[in-house]
This record gives structure tokens, sequence and C-alpha cells, in this order.
């Protein structure tokens, strides 16, 4: 992911550049953006992020976190049994019971046995948006609570503010968004 921060001093620009890396890897989203564009106006004060999304890791399905014997599962990511024991429990009901903590009985037939292998337990896609919104709160300094999104297909874009967000801003921040485009 690259960051590219403007409008402050060289301090600030390297310290705000350092805190989105920490922040995105910290939430575990840095893989999934390409690029990252912070403008700071301290005098305004107007501070103005833009997240490029790149590519999303694809869904983990049962197969990818199990290893499967005959009648049961075991699980070898041990932070996905949670949500292995909900998709098996949602689908299969009772037919599904567990006997350890890192293993599942299962009591399907040959064809079902396929699907279970098949069945999504996790997609990053479904949660990338909050968690990239949740990285742009912790970013923005706590003062600018007035915001402002700018839509965009590939790109959360958000101006906050300490104070209104005036029409000058607002057309500033969207000939951005548009001077980004998908390049940066």
């Amino acid at each position: 992911m690259e960051v590219k921060v403007e409008g402050g001093d060289d301090f600030a620009n390297t310290s705000y550049g350092k805190i989105c890396q920490d922040t995105f890897r910290d939430l575990g989203v840095r893989t999934s953006i390409d690029h990252t564009y912070l403008y700071i106006d301290p005098k305004e004060p107007v501070f103005l992020i833009s997240v490029k999304i790149g590519r999303v890791a694809s869904p983990l399905k049962v197969r990818d976190v199990t290893q499967p014997e005959i009648d049961k599962l075991k699980i070898t990511d041990e932070k996905f049994a949670p949500k292995i024991l909900a998709v098996l429990w949602d689908k299969y009901g009772a037919r599904v019971h567990q006997i350890g903590r890192l293993e599942i009985g299962l009591k399907v037939d040959e064809r079902e046995a396929e699907a279970v292998k098949e069945l999504v337990v996790y997609d990053p896609r479904e949660d990338l948006i909050p968690r990239i919104l949740d990285g742009i709160d912790r970013i923005l300094p706590e003062g600018a609570r007035v915001r402002y999104p700018i839509p965009s297909p590939r790109r959360i874009t958000i101006i906050a503010s300490e104070n209104p967000i005036g029409e000058e801003w607002k057309k500033k921040a969207e000939e951005l968004v548009r001077v980004l485009g998908d390049d940066v």
C-alpha cells in the first residue's frame, strides 16, 4: 500500500504516513488497499483522506481451513472454528456436533461431504468497507468530527473538519477525487 501525505510540514506528513500504514495494517486491510492519499490543511483545519480499494482476498471455504476425515473435519485454523460451526449448524443442524475444540463430527452422505467443503466460512469483502472506515476514523484527528463523504466506485473519500465544511472545500475535494481517479 502506498501512502501520500501533503499539506503539512515534513514531520507531520511523515507522521501521518506512518499512522496510515500502521492503522490499516493493524486492522488487516492494508493488502486490500492500493493507495491512500491524505491532505492536511492545519490552518483551516481541514483533512481529506482518500483510500483506493485494490484487490480483495478470495472467500475462505471450509476446505481451506479444515482437513476432512471420515465423518469429521479437523480445523486447521482455530480462529475460524466459531464461523465453521455456525455455517455447518445453519446448513445441517443436528447432523453436526463438536467432538473437541478443533474437531467437528458430521453425519452427511458422500455428495453432501463434497458440498460441505465448498461452503464459505469467511468473505473478506463483507466487512472491508466498515474496517477501512474504522481506520479512517482512527487516522483523522479527534476534533475533526464534521464529515463529508465523496462517493466513488473504487474509493472511500472523506473530508473532515472541526468546523462546518463549506462548498469551496467540497468542490476542491470532489475535484481531487476526479484527478486521483483510478491511477493513484
